[in-house]
């Protein structure tokens, strides 16, 4: 009888534990994607000897585990390289190295926690940041971070840690300049007064201690202070859908252990797409400021065209930097390198997007651009100056086989402007050889 009863008992708590289990399990969403890319480029560094070619991959997982109040998201790149001759650390691996051997790369690109309180959200952990347009910044960081809606605004403030430099190392004591921190503000409202279109004000206040380092090793003051004013508007303007964004950067910068120097940079960018009968229209212009070169200037120029932003397939990209995008043109990102000087960019894009079409099992969406570009500030050789980076024409297909896998097929040939040449060591100077590109891409999402 007691037997039959301990298992009556165990049953029913068998039943009660199993229907009470979807209410305490946690939800677990895994996705991401393989992306295998081939390119050829010939004059990759516009001189005659300069072809080349290679194959890189990236592996990505995605995942995010939600219970109750919080949800923790984990995003890891397999082939994250890290070896100087084998890619960089953006998750692309240059294939053909080592073989035989192990790829032992791995990255966390994202880890962080979110709890949804009911007036707001915290942040802590590995994330990706996007302000504005994400020129100025569209990267992960280490942060601490609130976002709630006040009224119509979506607020955000965060604290972020750019770069550790005075933790002890190896319990030997601080080290280095200390750390580079930033706080940050943004401010967005979607929507204005039903009109369809929204802006977003955001401000950066960032300590960056590394800067003086660089431009002085000997420089240990703490006194290297940026700041960060941008605003943003993407909308309808009758058919057209826009969006404009101007970033504005100043600050101080120790130049060295005695002097002192000012940051100076801006950025700007307006870009639109309209219908036009079958096919659409695309057009943009891209500004960033450059260094000034007099010998007399204290101004030092900071600005960023983020690695995720791309506008052509030469002028206005670089297959390493981030995921794809512009490095250090008229600066450097703000969570990497924070590469001050360079020449600035200036740029024009007209596009047109093709209808799609269907062929070889698989939908097309071709577009055909022209770029202008030149820099901000000239380069200067010993026997010449000059700003002209050139002109390109692009052509790039995205090519859908189903939901889960697609393609990319990309040429594009530069018209190589004189900024783009060198000089050999008597100063005189060498022409740039124009560039052809062409590239391939599969990627396969899950």
């Amino acid at each position: 009888m007691k037997k039959r009863i301990y298992s009556i008992i165990a049953v029913a708590i068998a039943v009660t534990v199993w229907h009470a289990m979807p209410a305490f399990a946690a939800k677990i969403d895994v996705g991401g994607d393989l992306r295998a890319r081939a390119y050829y480029v010939q004059s990759q560094d516009f001189t005659k000897t300069g072809d080349a070619n290679w194959l890189d991959a990236r592996f990505r997982l995605d995942a995010k585990v939600s219970q109750g109040m919080t949800t923790g998201v984990l995003q890891v790149d397999f082939l994250n390289a890290s070896m100087a001759n084998d890619g960089d650390t953006t998750g692309n691996l240059v294939l053909g190295n080592d073989t035989g051997h192990s790829y032992a790369l791995v990255g966390v690109r994202q880890a962080y926690l979110a709890v949804n309180f009911p007036a707001a959200t915290v942040i802590g952990g590995r994330y990706e940041v996007k302000l504005g347009n994400g020129l100025v910044m569209n990267d992960t960081a280490d942060l601490v971070a609130v976002a709630a809606p006040i009224g119509p605004v979506n607020l955000l403030v965060g604290y972020l840690l750019l770069g550790e430099d005075d933790a002890p190392a190896t319990n030997s004591g601080p080290r280095g300049a200390g750390d580079d921190t930033a706080f940050a503000v943004n401010a967005g409202i979607k929507d204005i007064a039903g009109s369809g279109f929204g802006a977003d004000l955001f401000v950066v206040a960032a300590a960056l201690n590394s800067v003086s380092v660089a431009l002085d090793p000997t420089n240990t003051q703490n006194d290297t202070k940026l700041q960060v004013i941008g605003l943003t508007g993407n909308g309808k303007v009758g058919p057209a859908d826009v969006a404009a964004e101007v970033d504005i950067f100043r600050g101080d910068v120790g130049l060295s252990a005695t002097q002192s120097g000012n940051f100076k940079g801006s950025n700007f960018l307006l870009s639109g797409s309209m219908p036009a009968g079958p096919v659409g229209l695309n057009a943009a212009i891209l500004y960033a400021s450059g260094q000034d070169t007099s010998p007399t200037s204290k101004d030092v120029n900071i600005n960023t065209i983020d690695g995720d932003f791309r506008a052509s397939n030469i002028l206005v990209r670089d297959d390493f930097n981030n995921h794809e995008g512009v490095t250090s043109i008229g600066g450097g990102s703000m969570v990497s390198s924070y590469v001050v000087g360079g020449k600035g960019l200036q740029a024009i894009k007209a596009a047109v997007t093709l209808p799609s079409m269907k062929g070889a099992g698989m939908t097309h969406t071709p577009e055909v651009g022209l770029v202008w570009a030149q820099t901000s500030e000239d380069v200067v050789f010993t026997s010449k100056k000059s700003s002209d980076l050139g002109v390109e024409v692009y052509a790039n297909t995205n090519c859908v086989v189903d939901k889960n896998l697609s393609a990319n097929i990309g040429v594009a040939y530069l018209a190589a402007g004189d900024a783009l040449g060198s000089e050999d060591t008597s100063g005189n100077f060498i022409s740039p050889d124009d560039q052809l590109k062409l590239e391939a891409s599969l990627t396969f999402h899950f």
